[in-house]
Order: structure tokens, then sequence, then C-alpha cells
């Protein structure tokens, strides 16, 4: 079951992503669909490459363009491969091995020439099988509403237009080392907090309060 639901999941996760081609992961990983194996992932947690969402036409229902441009940085490949070393290493290992462990034998596709130079190697497997991991972060990111770059202020209020905010990852204007879930939580908890400030002070200047200097 484990071994099923591993290459399901995968499997799942490379077609919603629209990045990688299927025919990489059925030459890589279809060998093994009976046998029990293990992953080494690399990823990059603060990606220096930056994509962009862009409008696709006037029309609010057409669906956005994304463009992750990935690897736009030559830094975020140098960590990618330095991950993948390591994957290595740790497969290689006297504590591995003493378990069975062995690398995989199959080459990705478009890769042969070069399955003998780990950096070559590496850097064509990245670029064959790339994937966002569904926690994209920043497309509106708060910060200084002088700053061209930033979509809503530091109360999360949308630059140049009233009684709107936005709450969720998409204001975080770097990303997290983890899972974003929590970290969208507690902007939310946080926003609830400014919105009840708000409505707050609108009551109290009205009647002359304490609190219309803070406010």
């Amino acid at each position: 079951f484990f071994r099923t639901f591993i290459l399901t999941l995968v499997t799942a996760v490379l077609d919603s992503s629209k990045t990688s081609n299927p025919q990489y992961f059925e030459a890589i990983y279809g060998p093994y669909k009976e046998k029990t194996f293990y992953w080494c992932l690399s990823q990059v947690l603060h990606p220096k490459s930056k994509g962009e969402v862009t409008l696709r036409s006037s029309n609010p229902y057409d669906p956005p363009i994304i463009d992750p441009k990935y690897f736009s940085h030559p830094r975020d490949m140098e960590v990618i491969v330095a991950g993948l070393k390591k994957c290595k290493e740790f497969g290689q290992s006297q504590a591995l091995r003493t378990i069975g462990s062995k690398l995989f034998t199959t080459v990705y596709p478009g890769c042969e020439d070069v399955v003998n130079d780990d950096d070559k190697y590496f850097r064509c497997m990245a670029r064959s099988i790339v994937i966002t991991l569904n926690h994209q972060t920043g497309t509106a990111r708060m910060g200084n509403p002088l700053d061209p770059t930033t979509v809503v202020d530091p109360k999360l209020r949308v630059k140049r237009i009233r009684n709107l905010r936005v709450v969720d990852a998409s204001v975080m204007p770097i990303i997290p080392g983890g899972n974003t879930n929590v970290p969208t939580m507690m902007v939310a908890e946080k926003a609830a907090d400014m919105i009840k400030e708000t409505i707050r002070c609108e009551s109290d200047n009205d009647m002359h309060s304490i609190f219309q200097e803070e406010c």
C-alpha cells in the first residue's frame, strides 16, 4: 500500500503541476513500481528566482498567466545541485547500505551524455522535473505603500482602494521556511484584530472617546 500510495501521490503532483512531463516520471520510477524505495528531495526554501502572475485579458473570468521563471536566478540551481549531491551522499552512506540502500540505475531522458558528471547531470535532471510544491506566496506582497512592488500596506489594505484588504498567503513579502498554513492563520488572526480596531475607532471617533488620538 505504501509503495502504491507514494507513486499515485507523486503522479498526481506531477500532473497537477503542469511543469513536468509524465514521461520522465515513468522512465525513472516505472521500473520500481513493485519495489520498496525512498526519496530524497532537494528544495529551495528561499528562491532568488521571481515568477510573475499577469492578466490574460480584461475578462475577469479568464485564468491569469502564471510564469514561475524557475532557475532565472543561478543561485537556485546551485542550491538544488548541492542538495542532490547530499542526497546521493546519504544514499551511499554506510548506515543506509546496511539495510540494502542502492541508488537508482535509471537515467533521466535527455541527460544520458552527462550521467558521469554529477554537476551537469543534476542540473539536467533539475531542469527536467522541477515543480512547485503548491504553497505560492507574495503575489500581493505587503510593505511600504511608497514601494511600487507592494500591493497592500502594513494593515493589509489594498493601496489606493478603500474598504478592501487582502488576507491570505499572497501578502507575505518573504516566503516562510516551512508550510504556509500556520503563517496564513496568523495573518488572518492579525487581520481580524485590525478590522475590529478599525470598527471600534470609527465608533469611538463619533463619540470623541479617549481612543480618538490612537485611532
